[in-house]
């Protein structure tokens, strides 16, 4: 650990702060939305809102503020993404054990003795990983349960607002999730929540005014701007400058990348360096056959089997929900529907 950084765990992003700075009109309705007596029925909600705006954060907050009689499950859809999966952790959360024997069948009926003789909350993070699969029969199961007023659905996402245009009719309206959104910060108040966390974090006057307003001017995502600064930290050797910061940018920008893709597999991380070292040849767009073709060349190098172009299309739809890549579509033509990508890279 270098002079400047003294205490990296402000600076993590999953580190959750005793206050949310600029988020009040987002944490009093979720609050409130579990404010009601006993007897009431528990909601469903759906937030969302751009990554790195503090939607995890703030209803993991509330969510562990919920009275002992509440039973709570966290699920990152992103690590769970199929029905069978996500049951298997919510089972595990509430302290059930399982084995990879159990059908799916037999863990829905666990789940419906749970809320039965129990409210229940049950969070979805990350909900679109689970959309690409077979998402909406969950949530489908979760809105015809006999106790269903004694559960509570949380979705999460950083790519979908309006829920109902990814889910089956009868499952939205058996759902009926209340919506709450999340704006993204302006470059004031993430300069504020930074300059919150150095202070917590850094030694004393080793942060330059100039760093952080050149931070903080440059992207709205709080994870990106605060690996970003625990990068420069970890570099500085007394004084964290703007000149350092601008030094480490795409550095600190794969890190937060590979904190992005720390869950997932080898092949994720091999078909994103495709991805880069396609963009690199100056293009501002690539198409996917180039991306192919160099990620069977890096597999090659490393001595893995590459997968079919159905799976690698897959994984670039995940990175598309991650905000690494964005895609545009094509149709027509000798070869139907076509994508190009755009690499992300430091202009987020």
């Amino acid at each position: 650990m270098t002079n400047v950084l003294e205490d990296p765990t402000p600076l993590q992003l999953n580190y959750v702060p005793e206050e949310f700075q600029d988020r009040e009109n987002e944490f009093s309705p979720l609050k409130a939305s579990f404010a009601g007596s006993e007897e009431a029925p528990l909601p469903n909600l759906h937030v969302h809102g751009p990554r790195g705006t503090g939607k995890t954060q703030v209803v993991n907050s509330v969510f562990n503020d919920l009275p002992k009689r509440v039973s709570k499950a966290y699920v990152p859809c992103h690590r769970y993404d199929t029905q069978y999966k996500a049951l298997k952790q919510i089972c595990k959360a509430f302290s059930q054990d399982v084995d990879d024997g159990h059908h799916t069948s037999e863990l829905q009926r666990r789940l419906g003795e749970q809320a039965e003789v129990m409210k229940t909350v049950v969070i979805l993070d990350e909900i679109d990983f689970l959309l690409l699969n077979d998402g909406d029969d969950l949530l489908y199961f979760f809105s015809r349960l006999e106790h269903s007023d004694n559960i509570s659905v949380i979705t999460i996402s950083s790519n979908t607002e309006d829920l109902e245009s990814l889910i089956e009719e009868r499952t939205y309206s058996s759902l009926q999730p209340r919506r709450i959104g999340f704006e993204p910060y302006t470059g004031e108040e993430l300069y504020q929540i930074l300059a919150e966390r150095a202070k917590k974090a850094l030694a004393s006057k080793s942060l330059q005014r100039e760093a952080l307003t050149y931070i903080a001017s440059s992207t709205t995502n709080v994870g990106r701007g605060l690996t970003w600064l625990r990068y420069a930290a970890k570099t500085a050797e007394t004084k964290i400058t703007e000149e350092l910061v601008k030094d480490v940018e795409t550095s600190a920008y794969q890190e937060y990348v590979n904190y992005l893709l720390d869950d997932f597999t080898e092949h994720h991380y091999l078909i994103y360096e495709a991805v880069f070292e396609a963009s690199e040849v100056g293009e501002n767009t690539v198409k996917t056959g180039d991306i192919y073709d160099k990620y069977r060349d890096l597999c090659s190098s490393t001595e893995e089997e590459p997968l079919s172009n159905r799976r690698i299309s897959d994984y670039l739809k995940q990175f598309e929900l991650l905000d690494l890549i964005q895609s545009e579509y094509h149709y027509g033509g000798s070869k139907g529907k076509t994508r190009t990508i755009e690499f992300q890279g430091i202009s987020k």
